[in-house]
């Protein structure tokens, strides 16, 4: 903090302007080097905005060296209605004949046979829990099954190796594991995993994750089959006192144990949670025994309604008292398999406790591999099952097969409904041949199939044509041109900058003097010409005008090797500093005669600079002058002590401390010269007064 001095006292003298002035002639040097500092940092700044232009203008000769660039197709369509189609860059300009289109591709499709709700009047709800909807479906839509007695799941091994997963798509964890067996051979279940011996039928699942980790490695196509039982332990918390708690899940098969723990933390007369010495919650756990029915239930006695799961206690339980159970609850499942595009067969299994939803079931069954989209529609009350792809994927029979109660007598779906996906069956350049989509390609050219006609029944043909499109080459090649001039004018406008040696940047006593708009206009004119001849700028228009110009050898298949041949040339003024101008019309009968030619004209990658095309040798340049101006200005993300500026800059830095410090101590030294000189005038005004009191005295008495 800056001491606070008063001068003048004895003297009447300003001493702080005396001292100012002083001051101000001591500081010229500095405020030279915070000028110097100061235009670094502008130049700095100038050499930075210049790599930007010339980082975005190198991005775009990117665009220059893609096939695609000059080679777009355009196809036309004698009927659209029928067929349309789309070219990629690599096909040839050709014509295909479509002389008829006997079927389009259609997806398989199965749908309930009848109406899935047992009422009319009372539909099912594709929200509610589908244990409390069994009697709204037709009797016998569920078989279920207890996670105590097994669950059944397949793993397919798609990639050799010896780690799978269990899917565990029931809530719980695994209780038991009853049988592993891999393509039909049994494998015994280890406790630990250290107990795996390398080349026997061994295996560990992991409990908690449903991890296996096998002895050996196990084939690809392999199949796992895992059989084991499920617990749910639940732990519920009341909010409020009361002596009914609703457990997790619905179907309750039984209690692992007949008794169930209630936990609660002891609490003082104020109700906070008393502790041990270890600071640790003191808590109370209290068993509680199943009784057969809910009346008369004892203090220590609990009913459940496996139904709904509901718990009965035969007393109130304190607000916060947590209930333990363990058991095992009830569960269905069913299988799907289609088929894919290579014709094999994909199967999935899939268990669903009753807490679910058909939206749920629906949704899973959505989002399997199987490709299937399957949906509720309340109008109709019919579920509706549709393969998520067109065509024939299996000729001996159903695409969509399934088994399970659920789908059968729940969803009211059979196999025998299926209406089968069929394959698109058309007639191309006198060739009858079929796809399992309406879409597909032939050299290059994509075909959409939309209707079907027949040639020989007096429909016309449709003819597809493909071509060059020369107009979309034209405008990428004339947007590139534009920026390439842009690019001129602005560097030639960086180096042609007026330089006004007489605005230094202003120093902070000159800065508090001026208005900010003359400020503004004052630095503009500081900043001017900073880069005026720079010559790592032009030496970069003197390359990329020769980057241009120079033929691209090694063209022996094509027609042009140098600009002018396609139709750009440079512009008649010099001032122009290298702009190009387009003869549009030549361009375009150059895209039109050699569309390759122009591409490589543009992007030939040879090994040397002469065998280059100029997209090629511009990056090039481009980026060695990135590269040599990030080494003088640096870039956003470089300390100052990685390129030239910033090593000048931290240079002066250092200077303008050890100055500053020095001129803190003369302006001291001068205070406490000024401040002397004040102390001993003071002494004698002191001793003048006492002199002239005492004469005072004596001329009175």
């Amino acid at each position: 903090m800056p001491s606070i001095r008063f001068g003048g006292i004895a003297s009447g003298l300003d001493t702080e302007s005396i001292i100012k002035d002083m001051m101000r002639v001591e500081r010229l040097p500095v405020d030279k080097l915070k000028q110097k500092k100061q235009t670094i940092e502008w130049q700095r700044d100038s050499y930075r905005e210049m790599n930007l232009l010339l980082t975005s203008f190198r991005d775009k000769t990117l665009n220059m060296r893609l096939q695609s660039t000059y080679t777009t197709k355009i196809t036309n369509s004698s009927n659209a209605d029928k067929v349309t189609a789309t070219a990629q860059s690599t096909s040839g300009n050709v014509s295909y004949t479509l002389s008829k289109v006997k079927q389009l591709a259609t997806s398989a499709t199965n749908s309930s046979a009848n109406k899935i709700s047992a009422s009319q009047t009372d539909k099912i709800s594709t929200t509610d829990k589908l244990y409390s909807m069994q009697d709204k479906l037709q009797n016998g839509a569920f078989e279920w099954k207890s996670t105590g007695d097994s669950i059944n799941e397949q793993v397919n091994v798609d990639v050799a190796g010896k780690d799978f997963s269990l899917k565990k798509s029931l809530s719980g964890s695994i209780e038991e594991i009853k049988s592993v067996s891999v393509s039909g051979t049994d494998y015994t279940v280890v406790e630990n995993i250290e107990d795996l011996t390398a080349g026997e039928n061994q295996v560990f699942v992991d409990k908690s994750t449903g991890k296996m980790s096998f002895s050996n490695e196990l084939s690809a196509n392999s199949q796992i089959d895992v059989s084991y039982t499920s617990v749910v332990k639940d732990t519920v918390t009341l909010s409020n006192t009361g002596n009914e708690v609703n457990l997790s899940h619905v179907g309750i098969t039984d209690l692992t144990s007949g008794a169930i723990t209630v936990k609660s933390y002891v609490k003082d007369a104020d109700g906070n949670i008393q502790k041990d010495a270890n600071g640790n919650p003191i808590e109370n756990s209290r068993m509680f025994t199943q009784a057969d029915s809910p009346d008369n239930l004892g203090e220590d006695e609990f009913y459940l309604d496996k139904e709904t799961g509901k718990l009965t206690f035969g007393t109130q339980l304190d607000s916060g008292s947590r209930v333990e159970a363990s058991y095992h609850h009830n569960y269905f499942d069913f299988e799907m398999s289609t088929y894919n595009e290579s014709g094999e067969k994909v199967s999935e299994s899939f268990q669903f406790d009753g807490k679910v939803t058909l939206t749920k079931v629906m949704d899973t069954v959505n989002k399997s591999e199987l490709g299937v989209n399957m949906f509720y529609d309340e109008f109709s009350d019919k579920v509706t099952m549709t393969r998520t792809k067109t065509g024939n994927f299996n000729e001996a029979g159903n695409e969509i097969q399934f088994t399970g109660s659920f789908l059968t007598t729940g969803l009211q779906l059979s196999e025998a409904n299926e209406a089968g996906g069929v394959n698109a069956q058309f007639t191309l350049n006198g060739l009858e041949t079929e796809r399992t989509s309406n879409n597909f390609t032939v050299n290059g050219v994509t075909f959409t199939l939309k209707d079907t006609f027949d040639s020989t029944v007096g429909d016309p043909p449709v003819t597809v044509s493909v071509q060059n499109d020369t107009s979309k080459a034209l405008d990428n090649i004339k947007k590139f041109v534009e920026d390439y001039n842009e690019l001129i004018d602005k560097l030639q406008g960086k180096m042609k900058e007026e330089k006004f040696r007489d605005y230094a940047p202003l120093t902070d006593e000159e800065r508090e003097a001026l208005s900010d708009d003359e400020i503004e206009k004052w630095e503009d004119k500081a900043r001017s010409g900073l880069l005026r001849n720079d010559q790592t700028l032009s030496s970069l228009l003197n390359k990329m005008r020769s980057d241009f110009y120079t033929p691209v050898a090694g063209q022996s298949d094509s027609m042009f090797s140098q600009l002018s041949a396609i139709g750009i040339t440079t512009t008649a003024n010099y001032l122009d500093g290298g702009k190009l101008q387009i003869n549009e019309e030549k361009l375009k009968e150059a895209l039109e005669k050699d569309a390759d030619g122009v591409y490589n004209l543009f992007a030939a990658d040879g090994p040397t600079s002469s065998e280059q095309g100029i997209a090629r040798r511009l990056r090039d340049s481009l980026s060695n002058t990135i590269t040599t101006i990030t080494q003088r200005a640096g870039n956003g993300m470089q300390t100052n002590s990685q390129f030239t500026l910033g090593k000048n800059l931290d240079e002066i830095n250092s200077r303008i401390t050890d100055m500053e410090a020095r001129l803190t101590e003369k302006e001291d030294r001068f205070w406490k010269q000024f401040t002397a000189m004040e102390t001993a005038m003071q002494r004698m005004n002191d001793q003048m007064n006492y002199m002239m009191s005492q004469l005072g005295m004596s001329t009175n008495a």
